[in-house]
């Protein structure tokens, strides 16, 4: 089959998000030999790993920078660098962390600085070495970009070409983990060149992108020159975006997918997938990593989301229990605050949120806006029923909202550049340091969300203290103290809102899909270079 054919054939899927079968289009052999529909092919025994084929993918969530790691951000960007990119270290099933590009680390508190090992051998896709000189220059290139990730370091010097050392502005406990997990590294060339990342990579990870659409599909081909030895395994990775689940979900019943990612797929949809008895799940179980999912208010423009007893008030006037009843079957684990309930971070001594919509009207009132305002509620058409209802609730106490549905490339533009008017949902990763994931949206020069909110003198004191922090005891103290003053319910600022749900992210796959581990950890953490195919 022409390669013409293939590209259209993928942009028709993604675009259309049509339940068009892949395999008529003569694809890789793994592709021709997909489950019948409605099941799943048979995974015969095998010995061990085997060479070739194409894993073909569908996602929810689209990238418009492949290739330049430091405009990417967010963990369904991610996703797609670690198909191409390598960091200095990632994580196991257990959260532990694990070396990549760099094979150890020393943290000295005194100077302060991190000196960094460096794997030897590695090359990027375009034969360049992976080296100190390369390390150093993409640090720089992220931090012309002001991705705060990379804002504590001072200075990088280059020992040798396996070792740098990196001087840290001020004892930060959280650096360690932002350098070393959230940075993606850049062939120096393609640096150079960033023109030439628009639709392309150059990377050292398994695969390398060979076509790409925007909201369409990516196709990542293997990568000889990577540096595990005998990986990857598969020929190639194929992804298209499909953002409404009940055609994935249907696409992927009717073997037209290797794997899917449900995200905020219905909880209905994800029974039924379970219940068919089919097709394996995965998903998150140690806790590490995982999301929730609120509603945040543009606290940065001039509007009445700017008062913090606003902000509240919207906060009463949710009925949590009633939303899991109706859209989550009743299985969502809620949450209140940047925590899981249990965290070492969760502080259970704060004032919590009820239901009581009279609270929220009386706030409102003292705000000044006692016959109540006009805003918007942004959000993707997964969540949109949701968000209707919500909505209801809210206009019911005065904040009368109108739903405006965005897709996922123009919900991430507004994450990033802090736009939206109104409220939009907010996605946020748990982990016991929150001064490095909540700084991630609190810092003034955060990645995400950042622009879009207030930055109150005593969040952002609390903040800095715990990045200074080396002690846990004493660190995990200063978070919950960070969390009480933004989420109690009397006092806090409530800059992120409300938080609603614990986010039940899964996928799904065909028995014949191996060691993918899509949802094991991190989901920023996925690697398919040991993923096969037994078919």
């Amino acid at each position: 089959m022409k390669k013409i054919s293939r590209r259209n054939f993928l942009k028709a899927a993604g675009l259309a998000m049509a339940a068009v079968g892949l395999t008529a289009c003569g694809s890789s052999s793994s592709s021709s030999t997909a489950a019948s529909a409605g099941g799943a092919a048979s995974a015969a025994p095998t010995s061990g790993p085997k060479m070739g084929g194409t894993l073909r993918f569908a996602y929810g969530s689209p990238i418009a920078t492949p290739g330049y790691t430091p405009r990417a951000s967010g963990n369904a960007a991610v996703f797609y660098l670690n198909l191409a990119y390598d960091n200095l270290f990632t994580y196991d099933v257990d959260g532990n962390r694990v070396p990549r590009l760099a094979t150890e680390w020393v943290f000295d508190e005194a100077e302060p600085s991190i000196t960094w090992t460096l794997r030897e051998g590695v090359q990027f896709a375009d034969g360049e070495p992976f080296n100190a000189e390369a390390v150093k220059a993409n640090i720089e290139e992220y931090q012309a970009n002001n991705r705060t990730e990379v804002a504590n370091i001072a200075s990088c010097e280059v020992i040798d070409d396996t070792h740098i050392k990196m001087v840290l502005a001020q004892v930060n406990s959280s650096t360690l983990e932002s350098v070393g997990f959230f940075v993606y590294y850049m062939s120096p060339k393609a640096i150079a060149n960033p023109s030439s990342l628009d639709a392309g990579t150059c990377g050292t990870g398994p695969f390398q992108l060979s076509e790409f659409e925007n909201n369409a599909y990516a196709i990542y081909t293997r990568n000889d020159n990577y540096w595990e030895e005998g990986k990857p395994y598969l020929d190639s990775v194929e992804i298209t975006v499909i953002s409404e689940p009940t055609t994935m979900s249907t696409a992927f019943q009717a073997g037209e997918y290797d794997i899917i990612s449900v995200g905020d797929m219905s909880p209905m949809i994800k029974q039924e997938l379970t219940g068919a008895g089919i097709y394996i799940e995965e998903r998150n179980t140690n806790g590490v990593g995982i999301e929730t999912v609120g509603l945040i208010p543009n606290s940065a423009i001039d509007s009445p989301w700017a008062d913090a007893r606003v902000r509240r008030a919207m906060c009463y006037a949710i009925d949590m229990d009633a939303i899991n009843a109706a859209f989550m079957m009743g299985t969502a684990q809620l949450t209140d605050q940047w925590a899981v309930p249990g965290a070492v971070t969760y502080n259970d001594e704060l004032t919590h949120f009820t239901y009581n919509p009279e609270r929220a009207k009386e706030l409102l009132a003292e705000a000044g806006y006692a016959d109540g305002f006009d805003t918007k509620i942004n959000a993707i058409s997964s969540l949109s029923d949701m968000m209707t209802a919500i909505g209801n609730m809210l206009t019911e106490v005065g904040i009368r909202c109108q739903i405006n549905q965005v897709d996922a490339a123009t919900q991430n533009q507004l994450m990033l550049e802090g736009t939206w008017e109104g409220l939009m949902p907010h996605y946020a990763t748990v982990s016991p340091d929150l001064g490095l994931y909540m700084g991630r949206h609190l810092d003034a020069n955060g990645a995400y969300y950042a622009p879009g909110i207030q930055h109150p003198e005593k969040e952002m004191e609390l903040l800095e203290a715990i990045r200074g922090c080396v002690d846990e005891t004493e660190k995990h103290e200063l978070e919950k103290e960070l969390q009480a003053a933004i989420y109690d319910a009397e006092t806090g600022s409530c800059l992120f809102g409300r938080p609603l749900f614990i986010n039940s992210a899964s996928s799904f796959k065909y028995d014949y899909v191996i060691d993918d581990f899509s949802r094991m950890s991190f989901s920023a953490s996925w690697d398919l270079s040991g993923c096969w195919l037994n078919l």
